[in-house]
């Protein structure tokens, strides 16, 4: 009987196979050579299958990959503050807690951009490995801010500040921003938002400067009150038709009543309805000293933009934001 020829899928040369007689015997050996083919033929597919799936997803994965690393900034905003590091980390903290991202938006009629707020992390960034205190601020939704690159897209905004000391009067300054859209694609600060949180960080400073200047000033007035009214020679002596009603300072007892009662709602504060929270530090992470009851007095001792440095009637020292107090009744 002749030579039965077929190509094998996994060959190129024709295998010649000497057939059996018709018969149980051909038949099997014809079955056997169906069913290795389309084992072959399945393998190969399967194969090809995969090789295509790799091609496709490796490159996807890889950009995945890429998109997710943190965030590194080609040319971060540097700068050097004379100021002592406690002040500049007062600073920062109060620009990170002021609900604006400054130095960018998102519509032409509203040039502000609110809804931020501090955090104790940016994903973005990872952490921050290197010396210094960091601070992020962090603004979510926010749709395609200006003077980031390319930035179309619905995303949030990230800010961190590293703050550094040099010397007892220097301290260094590190800004960072970044734009992630919705697709997680980090869009780079073209230099706006940094220049402009480091005014913002700038005119903090400005404002705890010129507090505590203030502060000073009323001291030693109240000082320089209290030694001309002791010093020998100054004091009038009152006429006999007003004795008793006039002072040395020129007021009536009416008046200098009316004075000192300004000058106490000048110098004193009472915690709102909600009470308020006394602070080790000007800064909410701050421990809590005290829980203030509603309408507590306290004396004011120190004056800066966002918090005051008060005393309780119990002689306790601290620190109450701004927003929790109110004058007295």
């Amino acid at each position: 009987m002749p030579p039965f020829f077929y190509f094998a899928l996994d060959s190129q040369r024709p295998i010649e196979i000497r057939m059996p007689p018709r018969g149980y015997l051909r038949s099997r050996l014809l079955m056997k050579i169906v069913k290795t083919q389309v084992i072959l033929f399945r393998q190969r597919r399967l194969g090809a299958l995969a090789l295509l799936a790799a091609m496709l997803v490796l490159p996807f994965a890889s950009s995945i990959a890429a998109r997710r690393a943190p965030y590194q900034p080609e040319n971060g905003f540097v700068s050097q503050l004379s100021s002592r590091e406690a002040d500049v980390l007062e600073a920062v903290q109060q620009v990170t807690e002021d609900q604006i991202i400054h130095g960018t938006y998102s519509y032409e009629k509203e040039r502000t951009l609110y809804g931020a707020h501090g955090a104790a992390a940016a994903p973005v960034f990872g952490p921050w490995e290197q010396s210094g205190k960091v601070f992020y601020k962090i603004a979510s939704k926010i749709l395609a801010p200006k003077f980031f690159k390319d930035s179309g897209d619905i995303g949030t905004i990230s800010v961190r500040y590293v703050v550094q000391s040099v010397n007892a009067n220097t301290t260094t300054v590190r800004i960072d921003a970044v734009f992630v859209d919705a697709r997680n694609v980090q869009h780079a600060s073209k230099g706006q938002v940094e220049a402009a949180e480091y005014k913002a960080i700038e005119d903090a400073l400005a404002a705890l400067d010129e507090g505590r200047n203030k502060a000073r000033q009323a001291v030693q007035a109240n000082l320089d009150n209290r030694a001309a009214s002791t010093t020998p020679g100054k004091v009038s002596a009152p006429s006999s038709t007003d004795a008793g009603e006039h002072w040395s300072l020129g007021l009536t007892l009416p008046q200098l009543e009316q004075r000192v009662s300004e000058l106490r709602h000048e110098a004193e504060l009472q915690a709102k309805s909600s009470g308020a929270l006394l602070k080790s530090a000007p800064f909410r992470s701050s421990p809590t000293l005290a829980s203030l009851p509603a309408k507590t007095e306290v004396a004011i001792v120190v004056l800066t933009p966002y918090w005051y440095g008060v005393e309780t009637e119990d002689g306790h020292r601290g620190w109450i934001h701004r927003s929790e107090l109110e004058p007295l009744e």
